[in-house]
């Protein structure tokens, strides 16, 4: 199998989510009108072992150092197939697309939310639930984290378009020895938004009128921040129509309000211009937060990079729920591909035991089923010994009682990023616009919406 350079998930996290994914990724559909692939697909069978043929796999790059052992998994489950992997390059959102229109996309690839709603639209993403219905028992089924299994329906057309990956929930990171220099006591899951605000105030350290090391930090990437408003009881997107955004709403007001005040009223939490050059885990490495909301995409290289004492807690609750993010990250199938059964077969491998179980080796993924979280401790503290000191019992206590919301996607998502961007620059970033200037937004983005 050929070795390609392409993009990985920790440079992506690292650096996507502090300034913005559109920094790292195009976020605008091509002009060019979409040629014709089936119009449906049905469950076939696999092709007989002498009929062997190729299935093109494109994923992230961190795979590379696991390769061998997953190929000998899928060799194992498929061995009427061979797996041909292709890493994402920069930019892959548009050019995966245009390969799809130009009848050349790969068979099975990752993505997420907002990824899979723009390659879904126009029609290019096999419906993988009639494979589901042949495959999986009701019991089976229900070994999914259903509040990341349900997000993986297309809003409008009803496709199920992937299926899960891992669990990438966000959760509080905090620095113990910034905590212990403060003399503040740490995070409990009880906090709420209104002691959240008070200890970071308490953790910020400043030299004359400069800020050395600030109390928190939230990555400025619209995707990252919505949790907040869900905690506050609001939604960025109608849950019942994903044409109406609600950010006009009082508690998606109060919810953003109370991210603009800590950025720029007290300035507990580093403004997007403070942030400057640097990735989300360069911050938290060079200790310049005490704090940080952060994903578990993140932990295995945090768990290697970090050198002082840390730990985890569950975001602090909202005043109307708990809430955090948890992402839809997946694999889907091309419409177009010339092999459906050997690609769901495919599917089936990657979410299988074995496969689920190297993500812990690979960079400490959290398996994408409840049977399998058992294991998950014990197997990611084995690769990263530092992780023995991490109260990770948090994680399993967060996936068990499953709070996590995913974000919510509009109709015309590109489209809409680019306003509600805009918009967040206007009040996070320059910080000269209040948060009202969300209500304007909001009917901006619902009119797109609704147009046409």
């Amino acid at each position: 199998m050929a070795r390609q350079v392409g993009i990985s998930r920790r440079i992506f996290l690292r650096l996507g989510t502090a300034f913005g994914a559109g920094t790292l990724l195009a976020a605008c559909a091509p002009s060019a009108p979409l040629t014709e692939v089936p119009t449906e697909q049905v469950p076939t069978a696999a092709a007989p072992a002498e009929e062997k043929v190729t299935i093109r796999w494109q994923d992230w790059s961190d795979w590379e150092p696991v390769m061998d052992t997953a190929m000998d998994i899928f060799e194992s489950a498929m061995p009427n197939v061979t797996i041909e992997f292709e890493p994402l390059a920069e930019g892959f959102e548009d050019k995966t697309l245009a390969m799809m229109v130009a009848g050349t996309a790969p068979d099975v690839m990752t993505g997420w939310g907002e990824v899979f709603i723009k390659w879904a639209g126009p029609d290019q993403l096999l419906d993988l639930q009639p494979y589901v219905d042949t495959t999986y028992s009701q019991e089976e089924l229900a070994d999914f984290h259903q509040w990341q299994w349900s997000e993986m329906v297309h809003p409008g057309s009803g496709i199920r378009f992937a299926m899960p990956m891992y669990v990438n929930a966000v959760f509080l990171f905090y620095d113990v020895e910034a905590f212990d220099q403060a003399g503040v006591a740490y995070p409990t899951a009880d906090m709420d938004h209104k002691d959240y605000a008070e200890m970071l105030v308490q953790l910020m350290t400043k030299e004359d009128d400069k800020v050395t090391r600030w109390g928190g930090f939230v990555p400025y990437w619209f995707p990252r921040m919505q949790w907040h408003i869900q905690a506050y009881g609001g939604h960025a997107v109608n849950p019942d129509d994903w044409t109406e955004c609600m950010l006009d709403r009082p508690e998606a007001q109060d919810a953003l309000e109370w991210l603009r005040a800590r950025m720029w009223d007290d300035n507990s939490m580093m403004q997007p211009l403070q942030i400057e050059d640097r990735g989300t885990a360069d911050l938290w490495t060079a200790r310049l937060t005490a704090t940080m909301e952060e994903g578990m995409g993140m932990l295995g290289f945090i768990a290697e990079q970090t050198t002082f004492e840390w730990n985890l807690m569950h975001v602090p609750k909202g005043p109307a729920r708990r809430a955090t993010l948890g992402t839809n990250d997946g694999w889907a199938a091309w419409k177009g591909t010339e092999h459906p059964a050997e690609a769901w077969q495919f599917l089936t491998a990657l979410v299988g035991d074995e496969f689920q179980m190297l993500m812990g080796e690979a960079w400490g993924g959290i398996p994408c089923r409840l049977s399998l979280l058992p294991g998950w401790k014990g197997q990611v503290q084995k690769f990263y010994p530092t992780l023995e000191a991490v109260d990770l019992d948090i994680v399993l206590d967060a996936l068990e009682e499953g709070y996590q919301m995913v974000n919510e996607s509009f109709k015309k998502q590109a489209e809409s990023e680019v306003i509600i961007d805009a918009a967040l620059d206007k009040v996070f970033s320059v910080g000269d616009t209040p948060v009202s200037y969300f209500v304007e937004v909001a009917k901006q983005v619902t009119d797109l919406n609704r147009a046409g």
